[in-house]
Formats: structure tokens, C-alpha cells, sequence
């Protein structure tokens, strides 16, 4: 990894992100799962002792880990966790709020209007869309989740 702080941590979430996505979209051997899940755990134990305290490193691996807590060997509390400390200590973000508030329960009935808000809000920032983006495919693939949930949650709202 890079020494570079921004890159090293973006290092971090990309790799963690693409593996994961593989275990849990390909097809696989047992002894390549097997190899891929060590992998993924050294990686999020390796990034999660360098970055257990930044902000934007808890909020992605929080949203990244949400899709698959059980390669994570975490349990949803500490996913929960993660976005709240992202939350506090940026509370001003709105990326972190919405995380905090979206990701930890997603029924369509719980913090609807929040939800609601907070997603037109990112979705309508150029520069916070521009950032997220900047971290490629889990940039996009984070996009798309915020537009569903915008849009479901609008649904949900008039009804």
C-alpha cells in the first residue's frame, strides 16, 4: 500500500470492496472462497487498525460491510457502531448522517422522512456526488443505493 494517507485508505476500501463483491456475485471454489474470505478479513483488520478513528474510512467500510457482515466475521452492532462514530465525529456531513440513519435499519417505514431528506439532499450536492464518485465502483455502487432508497422512500412518503 501507498504511503500517501488518501490513497492508502482508498486503497483499502477498493480492495475490500472488490473482493467482497466477488464472494458475493462469482462463482467459486471452496478453497478460492476460503482464500478470498482470509483475504478480506486481513485487509479490514489491517484498515481498521490504521483507520478505527476516521471518519470517512468508518462510513465506507460501515456501508461496504453492511452487504455482507458475515464474511466480516462483525456483527450489525458493530456496523451500526461505525456510522455513528462517522456520524459524530463529522456531524455536519451529510453522507454520515444519511449512513448512520439508513444503513443500520432499512425497513422503508423507519426514519422514512429523514431518509427521504437526506438522500435528495446528497443526490441534489454536485460536489458531494462528484466525491463519492471519485471512489469509482463503490463510488457508484453507493450512488445507486442512495438513489433507491431516495426514491423508495418518496414512494413510501406519498403513499
Amino acid at each position: 500500500m501507498e504511503n500517501n494517507h488518501g490513497k492508502d485508505l482508498d486503497d483499502y476500501l477498493q480492495i475490500i470492496f472488490q473482493i467482497l463483491d466477488f464472494l458475493v456475485e462469482e462463482e467459486y471454489s471452496k478453497e478460492e472462497h476460503n482464500f478470498y474470505i482470509e483475504l478480506l478479513k486481513k485487509y479490514f483488520s489491517e484498515s481498521y487498525f490504521k483507520f478505527a478513528n476516521n471518519p470517512e474510512f468508518l462510513f465506507y467500510i460501515g456501508f461496504i460491510a453492511s452487504t455482507g457482515e458475515w464474511y466480516f466475521n462483525i456483527e450489525w452492532k458493530e456496523i451500526e457502531s461505525m456510522l455513528k462514530k462517522a456520524a459524530c465525529l463529522e456531524p455536519d456531513n451529510l453522507l454520515y448522517r444519511w449512513g448512520y440513519i439508513s444503513i443500520p435499519d432499512q425497513r422503508i417505514e423507519v426514519n422514512s422522512e429523514m431518509k427521504y431528506l437526506l438522500s435528495k439532499r446528497i443526490i441534489e450536492n454536485d460536489l458531494l456526488t462528484s466525491r463519492i464518485k471519485k471512489k469509482g465502483v463503490l463510488g457508484e455502487y453507493l450512488l445507486e443505493f442512495i438513489q433507491h432508497d431516495n426514491e423508495s422512500t418518496g414512494k413510501f412518503l406519498t403513499n
